[in-house]
This record gives C-alpha cells, structure tokens and sequence, in this order.
C-alpha cells in the first residue's frame, strides 16, 4: 500500500514536474506567441506599408502609363498631320516637277530654233554692217584713188607742159619753129562702165574728155600720130573686185611697157608711162594682156593720156 502510494506520490510528483514542465512550456508557448505576434504586428504593418507604396507605385506607374499613351496618341496626331502635310507639298512638287519638265522639253525644242533665228539675224545685221562698212570704204578708197590718179595726171599733164614749154622755149630761141604756129596733139579718154569679163581685145576708152588735133579715135581706141614728134602716153586701170588684170600700151602692135592692178584687196588699181618717138602715121593703143575684168565709174577711173612734147 505503502509503496503504492510511493508510486504514485512518485507519479503525482513526476506528473507534477512535468505539469510544471508544462506551464513552463506552454509560458514559453505564450512568450513564443506573443513574440510572434509581436512580429505578426510589425510585419502587418511593413506589409501594410508595402501595401501602400505598392499600390502608390501602380497608380503613378498607371498615370504614367497614361500620360505616355496620351503623349504618344498626340504625337502620332501631330506625326499623321506632318506626314499628311509633307504628302500634300510631295504632291505639290510633283506637280512642278512636271510642269518644269514640260517646260525644259518645250525649251529643249524651242532654244535651238530661238538660237538660229537670233543667229540669222545676228548674222544678217552683222553682215548688213560689214557690207555698209566694206562699201563706204570702198567708196573712199574709190575717192581716194581717183583724186590720186587724178594728181597724177594734173602732175603729168604739168609735167609734160613744162618739158613742152621748155621745148618750145628751146627751139624758138634756136630758130628752129616758128613760134607763130606750134602743133599740139593731145587727148583724154576714159570708160564710163565696168566689165567684170573683158578678158580679151583692145581696151577701148570711149569717153572723150579732151583730143587736141583729133589723133584719137574713140570708136576704135587708137591714136594715131598726125606729125613725126616726140609723144608721152599714160594709162591708168582699175581691177574689178578683187581680180587680177594686165593690159599693154602697144606701139604699132608691139607691148611696150606693161600695168598691174594686181588683185589682193578690192579694186586695186596699176599705172604706167611710155615715151615713143613716133612717125606720121604710127598708132598706139592699149590692149589685154592677162586677168579679167576692169572697173570705172561715171567719171571715168580707168583711163587713158598721150600728148606731143616735140
């Protein structure tokens, strides 16, 4: 009985520490629990404030979200209105870039034609100039050469007068004439109208401006001697244009001395003198020896001269 006791004395006292054991336990439980709903609280509360950032965080992350597609929606307006508007200036310049093109093929047509009347033109005035600054000066070389052979003949003419004079002198002082009645023979002749082809023939002056003693014949173009004496003969002649011409002073069908209107430039002119003692009856007369053509004018610039100095 006693040791039944014992026993559970000893159980009730086993059950007791570990009752004891227990209550330990379970404060321990308790502390445990409380700690951890310490925790509970404070991890509540961080998640909470998580909470709360995480939901602050998506509504700006959604105002932003919108903001961006508000942005982007204006900008595709303002990017479709610019394409719309760079379409319509593309349009636009398609349209001038063909009208351009049409244009430059017109020019393309129209230039080359533009460019050949204008040179016609130019080409015409050009050479109405030339013609009108070649026939004035042709025109003063003309005057000019005819005052020229003009001052030549006036020399001659003066010149024989003073061998004919001094002749004169001589011989009166001598006796040998008679001063009473002296011969004189002398004649002018010239041509009035050009001849581009005379290329053959006697040169035949038929324009009589003066024939002392009537020796010559205009018809005929000779001079004939009427008396023994001492005679100078001139001959002047004109090229045509730009030719060549060569005629003779013949003295009883034999050139004797030869002129050249050689031509290099317009209307050259050559001149030449022959002295003959000739007998009554020898004939002088010039003629064609090469070239072609001859010109003159109304008065006359081809011409010839010959008169009696004793």
């Amino acid at each position: 009985m006693a040791g039944i006791r014992q026993i559970a004395k000893d159980g009730i006292a086993d059950s007791k520490e570990k009752i004891e054991g227990l209550k330990s336990e379970l404060q321990g439980l308790k502390e445990t629990e409380e700690y951890l709903e310490e925790r509970l609280v404070e991890q509540n509360k961080t998640g909470l404030n998580l909470f709360e950032k995480l939901t602050k965080f998506k509504n700006e992350m959604n105002g932003f979200q919108t903001d961006i597609q508000t942005s982007l929606a204006q900008n595709n307006k303002n990017t479709s209105e610019v394409l719309s508007d760079i379409k319509v200036q593309v349009r636009l310049l398609s349209t001038s870039l063909m009208g351009l093109d049409q244009h430059v093929k017109q020019l393309d047509q129209t230039v080359p034609t533009r460019l050949e009347e204008n040179y016609k033109v130019v080409s015409s005035q050009m050479s109405n100039i030339s013609a009108n600054i070649l026939e004035k000066t042709n025109e003063s070389l003309h005057s000019l050469k005819s005052e020229i052979a003009e001052t030549k003949y006036d020399q001659l003419k003066l010149s024989a007068a003073i061998l004919s004079l001094e002749w004169f002198r001589n011989n009166i002082s001598s006796g040998l004439i008679d001063s009473k009645a002296p011969m004189v023979v002398a004649f002018t002749a010239g041509v009035t109208e050009s001849k581009s082809y005379w290329s053959s023939g006697n040169l035949i002056f038929s324009t009589i401006i003066y024939n002392e003693g009537g020796a010559y014949d205009a018809s005929t173009g000779v001079f004939t001697s009427p008396t023994d004496g001492i005679f100078v003969f001139y001959v002047t002649i004109t090229a045509y244009s730009s030719n060549t011409i060569y005629v003779d002073i013949v003295k009883n069908r034999s050139s004797s001395v030869r002129a050249l209107a050689y031509g290099g430039t317009s209307h050259q002119t050559g001149t030449n003198m022959a002295v003959f003692s000739l007998r009554r009856g020898d004939k002088v007369w010039v003629k064609y020896h090469s070239g072609q053509g001859f010109y003159t004018d109304s008065t006359p610039i081809t011409s010839f001269t010959g008169f009696m100095i004793s």
